[in-house]
């Protein structure tokens, strides 16, 4: 009888320990790519870091199109800055290129302009020579380029005000 209990009480930690290891895969897939407002109207930021798997590709493309849409965005800033080659090699880089064209074509379906920030030195050597057709992307050295060009392109400008 004290078997028959103390496995049904294994059975129920085990299921209480799956429910909040879903849990926490739920807030890491929401971690791994946040969503950030530019100070540039109807502009988002995301960066990303880490390690891609098609998976997480798939989740993060989902997060940014919901994004464009819930704050009317027309332009999406992608900053790779916290990407190493090595982070690709578990996707290639001829699916990472694929997945990141059907991003840039789905968000210009939609009217965003895409632009990617960020790639290492490395990291383009890297693409290059694994002629993965990674070209006709929008792209800049930094992020605080790309806000310049940005703004240039909308007609604003950041200045010191006197004091």
């Amino acid at each position: 009888m004290r078997d028959i209990a103390s496995i049904e009480e294994l059975h129920l930690e085990n299921e209480r320990l799956k429910n909040k290891l879903a849990e926490y895969e739920g807030m890491i897939k929401e971690l791994s790519a946040p969503m950030i407002p530019s100070i540039v109207p109807n502009t988002i930021l995301v960066p990303l870091t880490g390690t891609f798997s098609v998976e997480r590709f798939t989740h993060i493309q989902e997060k940014i199109v919901g994004s464009v849409v819930d704050v009317d965005a027309d332009t999406v800033i992608i900053d790779l800055t916290g990407i190493n080659y090595l982070d690709i090699d578990t996707i290639g880089y001829g699916e990472l290129s694929a997945n990141i064209k059907n991003l840039t074509e789905a968000l210009k379906l939609m009217g965003v302009e895409t632009i990617f920030v960020g790639f290492s030195a490395k990291l383009v050597q890297k693409l290059v020579l694994s002629n993965s057709g990674f070209q006709g992307f929008k792209s800049y050295s930094t992020f605080r380029s790309a806000l310049k060009s940005l703004l240039k392109q909308k007609g604003m400008e950041i200045r010191e005000i006197e004091k």
